[in-house]
């Protein structure tokens, strides 16, 4: 019976479910708040950390981070209303809290019933690919990186994640949105988070999968199957690119720690950025990827096909393809498991399907989220 391996890339989970630091996304889910001018604002109610401040006629809900949600113009005779949805709203969006899921995971029910209300809520999406993920018992998950918005809520996929994670059977790679600063423009300042702080927050989670702090690693994973980590974000010194890079030295110790290849493996790398660009959307044009590429693919597909591998996985564009030039490595690139996909027929999400038996790479197929 063939080995099954989930490739699943760019989960997005975060701190209410909300997508806020993807430059293609520009919903707005609270901004700052700013100095102010006039009368001072005056605490009338407190929900879950969150303060309802009213003065004059206004009325605006603050998170506890100091991000203002909602302002709104009221007359005294409905400020009371105003107030009181002021507060559903609150116990709504805390309700997908990261925290909150990961403690008290909700059946399969409850989560479609949240979805009707919050469709394009990430924290929900991620447990409803997760629980499709269970049901469909892989072997061995990959996740290709972007597993967080923004560096918050690992506690939520160690949960819904946990059958793979008890049996050893779950690997990651990081991605930009893990690691990197938070952009600027996108993310409030007093909301940012420096690199140093989100590797801290990603070092720990991959020490909770078994997985070193390293550039690179290496997993057998049985039936000639031989996984590489790579990390691909390195940032590059533009401010707010989501380029990477596989450093130099990276390469030289895998090329000097890889014997020749035979026959019978089956080498699979995984890295978050792309190594081959994404087809065509038509004649003449290409996608664009501005600070979005690997800066030195061309190296790091020539390391990869010298050192026989049979295929490369990767996420980042949130686009699903599958590429296999003569003599190189089948590319095989994942779409968002709960934005989407930004290709093909449909923009429903889906993870790959792979099969490896006897160092043989055998069927890859999509399976819808």
């Amino acid at each position: 019976m063939a080995m099954v391996l989930a490739h699943v890339s760019d989960l997005h989970v975060s701190r209410f479910g909300e997508h806020v630091t993807s430059l293609s996304s520009r919903k707005t889910h609270g901004r700052a708040a700013p100095r102010s001018r006039g009368p001072a604002w005056e605490v009338v109610e407190i929900v879950d950390e969150w303060r309802i401040e009213r003065r004059t006629e206004e009325l605006r809900l603050v998170d506890d981070a100091g991000k203002v949600h909602q302002r709104r113009r009221v007359q005294p005779a409905d400020a009371a209303t105003l107030q009181q949805s002021f507060a559903a709203m609150v116990r709504e969006r805390t309700r997908t809290a990261h925290d909150r899921l990961a403690a008290n995971l909700p059946d399969a029910n409850e989560v479609e019933r949240l979805l009707v209300e919050d469709p394009t809520n990430t924290n929900l999406l991620f447990l409803r690919a997760a629980r499709i993920l269970v049901e469909d018992a892989p072997d061995w998950v990959l996740l290709t990186g972007d597993l967080t918005d923004d560096g918050v809520g690992y506690d939520l996929i160690l949960a819904a994640l946990a059958p793979f994670i008890e049996r050893g059977r779950l690997l990651a790679v990081p991605g930009n949105h893990d690691v990197y600063d938070s952009p600027m423009f996108v993310v409030p300042a007093h909301a940012r988070k420096r690199r140093t702080e989100k590797l801290a927050a990603w070092r720990a989670f991959a020490a909770q999968l078994g997985l070193p702090d390293a550039q690179y690693w290496l997993r057998e994973l049985g039936e000639g199957a031989l996984v590489c980590g790579l990390d691909s974000c390195n940032p590059a010194l533009t401010p707010i690119s989501a380029s990477g890079a596989i450093l130099t030295q990276t390469l030289r110790e895998l090329t000097a720690a890889l014997p020749p290849a035979t026959p019978a493996d089956c080498r699979i790398a995984m890295l978050h950025h792309h190594v081959v660009n994404p087809p065509v959307r038509a004649v003449g044009s290409s996608p664009w990827q501005l600070g979005m590429r690997l800066r030195n693919a061309r190296t790091v597909y020539e390391t990869l096909r010298e050192l026989q591998f049979r295929c490369v996985l990767n996420g980042h564009r949130h686009v699903g393809y599958r590429y296999h030039p003569s003599h190189a490595p089948m590319f095989i690139s994942a779409p968002s498991a709960t934005l989407g996909c930004r290709s093909g027929s449909t923009t429903r999400p889906f993870y790959w399907r792979i099969e490896v038996r006897d160092g043989d790479l055998g069927s890859v197929r999509e399976r819808t989220l």
